[in-house]
């Protein structure tokens, strides 16, 4: 079964808004079974919207427009689905009513223009919005679905996961197209392509790669009816596994980060944080998972050296003599860390995210990342490109990947 989307937008084609609404369906249909097999971006356009959906119906039975069902004169994507049916929009006065109870509340008189929304496609089924004035809606022509979502990520998500996916769990047949990602890190793409290469003849699966960062992600694709396609996923996976061991840390929604916090909690360790380079990001990361004051202790961004020196307590003279961006400033960061949050683990990261050198004439992109434990402190050296953000970034995913492995260490 295939399915294909529409995200509808002219802030989409002109970059004011970032298109993750793809990305959020895409996933979910892969691991519903459901292959995606176009996806496309239109103006709020009638003939666009129009030409989309007229591809769509000739080569999938699922059809997912995003976008397009607001208020105003621009949003018009229910109007040309209609007229692409052939069917009449009419009014649902239980939205309409609900919509007049929300403004209401608010103490705020409800826009007349607000009513569109209550327009539905007739023979729809309305889906419920519980974070704003758009509803969704699901309408069956010549054996197709077409799913109608409102564009905000925050309200389309919802509206997928609890209406929506369990609609198309009922409706796909048999034929299934299934996918699982492996997420690795700690090893470049070329040397995972080696790896996998040994194995010989690759008769599973095909693979796809996907760098992110520190990170490669490989996607294993299986096909055929369900029994089929999970078990060739299965035994691809078990033999990548062979070969690639701990570089692989988690797999489809997992995140390093969330992979760290499940060891620390495991092992009712805690961890602390010293940045410098990295501004914080690392902290972001940690915090971004539910449960983290289980383990996480706190952190300093010891962006300048008299913050380091005041704050952290590190020596002057080290400072001098070393650099502030050096293996020992690295490593008496993270001693530093441990000791002040009296944490079980801390990193240390100090660096130069660029454009340019600082002052002693080190180069940007040099960074040092130091983890702390009791069994000692180790240290590594990155030499990296492409700007302040990926500096920052891979700075905080090797040390997020440096924690995971000491861990895994203390669990055996």
């Amino acid at each position: 079964m295939q399915a294909d989307l529409i995200c509808v937008g002219n802030e989409l084609l002109t970059g004011l808004i970032e298109n993750s609404n793809t990305g959020f369906l895409a996933r979910r249909l892969w691991s519903a079974g459901i292959e995606v097999r176009e996806s496309t971006v239109v103006a709020d356009d009638w003939e666009a919207i129009r030409s989309a959906l007229y591809r769509g119906l000739e080569k999938s039975e699922i059809i997912i427009l995003t976008g397009g069902l607001g208020p105003t004169d621009d949003d018009m994507t229910r109007e040309a689905v209609a007229s692409i049916l052939g069917l009449q929009l009419v009014l649902n006065r239980e939205w309409l009513e609900k919509l007049q109870n929300m403004f209401s509340s608010r103490g705020i008189r409800m826009p007349e223009n607000n009513r569109k929304q209550a327009m539905i496609i007739e023979g729809a089924t309305l889906l419920e919005n519980q974070n704003g004035t758009a509803p969704g809606s699901v309408v069956e022509k010549d054996g197709s679905l077409i799913i109608m979502l409102p564009g905000p990520p925050n309200e389309m998500g919802m509206m997928f996961d609890q209406s929506v996916l369990p609609l198309l769990t009922e409706y796909k047949g048999s034929k299934v197209s299934s996918v699982k990602t492996l997420k690795c890190c700690g090893i470049g793409e070329s040397r995972l392509e080696e790896k996998i290469k040994s194995l010989g003849a690759w008769d599973l699966p095909p693979i796809s790669y996907v760098a992110k960062g520190f990170e490669v992600h490989l996607q294993i694709k299986g096909k055929g009816n369900a029994e089929d396609a999970f078990a060739s996923i299965e035994k691809a996976e078990k033999q990548l596994k062979s070969v690639l061991g701990d570089h692989i840390y988690g797999s489809d929604d997992d995140t390093l980060a969330g992979r760290v916090a499940e060891l620390m909690i495991d092992n009712q360790m805690t961890l602390a944080l010293a940045e410098s380079c990295s501004g914080g990001l690392l902290s972001d990361m940690v915090t971004d998972i539910p449960g983290s004051s289980k383990f996480y202790k706190g952190g300093l961004v010891a962006y300048s050296g008299e913050v380091k020196t005041g704050k952290l307590g590190l020596d002057k003279d080290l400072l001098e003599l070393e650099g502030e961006v050096s293996e020992t400033t690295a490593k008496a960061m993270a001693e530093a860390a441990k000791a002040y949050f009296n944490s079980d683990m801390a990193v240390g990261i100090t660096g130069i995210a660029g454009p340019g050198s600082n002052s002693s004439n080190k180069p940007a992109g040099l960074v040092y990342v130091a983890v702390s434990s009791n069994s000692g402190c180790q240290c590594k050296k990155l030499n990296l490109g492409g700007g302040r953000r990926i500096v920052k970034e891979r700075s905080a995913q090797l040390a997020l990947d440096m924690v995971r492995r000491i861990m895994l260490s203390v669990r055996l």
